[in-house]
């Protein structure tokens, strides 16, 4: 008897997920997963991650001969579904929000995915949990904006001066910072205006006599706009076989140093070499 019983118990559930299989829209399941990829490059995620994340997570649903192509700025995915039904989406990616707390969590929710194959709006809703969490509050970026400016302005030989200064440069980089990505997300034109300014602020700080060595404040304000993840991700594909992608992170965060570098440059020669 008990052993009908649970033969009738592993049927029914068999047939059940059958139905659920069958009533799944794959089309809108392949859209939320890229949904969760998306989030994960935007949020700092290396190219190999993301991959490996969507084939397991389509795979828990059933689908075969999963293909998955992601660079920084496109993600790209074909399988089969149960039904047979070749399905194909592309994703152009053009934000950029590096936010570790939101991967962590977005990795938690691609194995809870693996793991459980929740409905899709049982999926929807998790991923919307994990989008509406609540993130760094903008104090917190300028506790840390000058705890990080002043740290490094006084690490690379400033006075405490010059640490307060640049602390304070610091604090207008992220206000900077957070005006304008909410006007623009040209992130080139955005960091090149945002240390220009700093370079101007760090001259006039020295000029009124807050700060001594407009170089040593200018190293630590440099600091919070270097792309560090991004050259540290770049590396990482390299190693994992991501040459195109790694390439492409690389060039991106060069490109990125070198306009941070020239609106610094250019407030000093505006200024008539400040820096002196």
């Amino acid at each position: 008897m008990i052993e009908r019983a649970s033969k009738e118990k592993a049927s029914k559930g068999q047939e059940a997920g059958s139905m659920e299989n069958a009533e799944m829209n794959y089309s809108r399941l392949l859209q939320a997963i890229l949904d969760i990829a998306e989030e994960m490059l935007v949020a700092g995620a290396e190219v190999s991650r993301v991959e490996d994340s969507v084939e397991r997570m389509c795979g828990a649903y059933g689908c075969d001969r999963i293909n998955v192509f992601v660079i920084t700025s496109n993600i790209q995915v074909t399988m089969e579904a149960p039904d047979g039904e070749i399905l194909t989406q592309i994703r152009r990616i053009i934000r950029n929000d590096v936010n570790f707390d939101r991967l962590d969590y977005l990795n938690d929710l691609s194995r809870y995915i693996c793991a459980e194959t929740p409905s899709l709006a049982q999926l929807n809703e998790k991923f919307d949990g994990v989008m509406n969490r609540k993130i760094y509050s903008v104090w917190m970026k300028y506790v840390s904006a000058i705890f990080i400016a002043g740290g490094f302005a006084v690490f690379f030989g400033g006075q405490l001066l010059d640490g307060a200064a640049s602390a304070l440069v610091g604090i207008a980089v992220i206000w900077l910072l957070n005006a304008l990505s909410k006007r623009d997300h040209n992130l080139l034109a955005t960091n090149f205006v945002v240390s220009f300014a700093a370079g101007l602020l760090s001259i006039t700080l020295v000029h009124f006599g807050i700060g001594i060595h407009v170089d040593k404040i200018m190293i630590g304000a440099i600091m919070i706009q270097i792309p560090g993840i991004a050259m540290t991700n770049a590396v990482r594909d390299m190693l994992t076989g991501d040459l195109a992608t790694g390439l492409l992170r690389l060039v991106n965060s060069l490109l990125l140093a070198a306009v941070i570098a020239c609106g610094f440059a250019l407030s000093i020669l505006l200024t008539g070499g400040g820096i002196l």
